[in-house]
């Protein structure tokens, strides 16, 4: 009996050591999550700065595209440049054989040649001719026949020279020059191929300059007028910007998307812009608005992908999250379209470990400047 009842003593004691050991992990992880965390708080910042409207569209030729095709079929013997060369106006870009062309052309000569020689007999006989109907030597009716005989080779002769003038522009064209300078966008054919008369082969893009197009919302098209500057940016490019004007802007909004088009006039020496790419453009308007603007650090994404800040409460000592609806960058900061009423203070720096309802230790509630 006192065996059992020292074995029972020790296992209340182990239950009751881990009983209290338990206890005391949970009661310190609880003193760890209510720890004020510490963080750096400051009020949105109020400036004054030109309207601006940011939309988004993509990079696009000024003309359209400009395409080269034969106006002959044949095979073709050499292809010179390929995608991305840039072109001279005038440049040879590819040629087909040329050889039917070339007989052609010799059957048409000669042909001009035999017409040519006709009319000039037929034309001495009629000039010899008419000397005779002149001094009444000649009847009426026997002059009409050199007549409709010279002027009959004339037709001849003026047709075996039509003939050949398009034979040899048949020569010319099997080979193709470029129609305009740019780059070449599309290639689509390669020695060995038979070119179709009429079918496009080469593709020519201008890149310098360029336009990028956006549709305007409704909402903001009295915003923007034709003329206005724009600053670019592309995904593609972040470190670089580039400076716009406003060329065009429609007067008929999509009917799907209600937005206008609008096209904006971008230079491009160095062809950093390239077509085809995804870019932003904010119009500066032409009056100025106050702004709210919070650093771009202290907008912060929520599990559901919107951006939010942490508002700072000092009677509660704690901070909340909320959802705000960003506009264009100024500098580092962005502007706040809505979401913030201006007097708010949020967190400028240690929202990285900050949850809804969390207190907080707040530094730094001075102002902005």
């Amino acid at each position: 009996m006192k065996g059992n009842f020292t074995f029972v003593s020790v296992l209340m004691s182990l239950v009751l050591g881990v009983s209290l050991a338990a206890c005391k992990g949970e009661s310190e992880k609880k003193q760890v999550r209510i720890d004020p965390v510490p963080v750096s708080v400051g009020k949105v910042r109020q400036i004054r700065e030109q309207e601006t409207i940011t939309v988004s569209g993509s990079v696009n030729t000024p003309n359209s595209p400009t395409n080269a095709s034969f106006l002959v079929s044949g095979k073709v013997m050499s292809v010179r440049p390929r995608e991305g060369d840039f072109v001279r106006k005038g440049q040879v870009l590819a040629s087909i054989d040329p050889t039917d062309y070339q007989l052609a052309l010799a059957a048409a000569k000669a042909q001009t040649d035999q017409a040519e020689v006709a009319y000039k007999r037929a034309e001495d006989e009629h000039r010899r001719m008419k000397m005779l109907y002149d001094s009444k030597s000649l009847a009426p009716n026997d002059y009409l026949k050199f007549k409709a005989a010279f002027d009959s080779a004339a037709q001849q002769y003026e047709q075996a020279v039509a003939s050949e003038k398009l034979t040899r522009k048949r020569l010319t064209d099997a080979t193709l020059y470029a129609p305009a300078s740019g780059h070449i966008a599309r290639r689509s054919i390669e020695p060995g191929d038979t070119a179709a008369q009429g079918h496009p082969v080469f593709e020519i893009v201008q890149l310098d300059p360029v336009e990028v197009t956006v549709g305007v919302p409704e909402t903001d098209i009295h915003l923007v007028r034709i003329g206005q500057k724009a600053e670019i940016r592309i995904p593609a490019q972040p470190e670089k910007t580039f400076d716009g004007t406003l060329r065009v802007l429609n007067v008929s909004a999509e009917p799907n998307t209600r937005t206008y088009m609008a096209r904006i006039h971008v230079p491009n020496p160095h062809h950093f812009l390239r077509l085809g790419m995804i870019a932003e453009a904010t119009i500066r308007g032409d009056r100025p608005v106050t702004l709210m603007t919070v650093p771009g650090n202290a907008v912060v994404r929520d599990p559901q992908g919107a951006s939010r800040v942490f508002v700072y409460y000092p009677d509660q000592g704690r901070v909340y999250a909320k959802r705000v609806e960003i506009g264009a960058g100024v500098g580092k900061d962005l502007v706040i379209k809505s979401g913030l009423s201006g007097d708010e203070r949020i967190v400028l720096a240690g929202q990285a470990k900050l949850e809804d309802g969390l207190a907080v230790t707040a530094t730094g509630q001075e102002e902005r400047r």
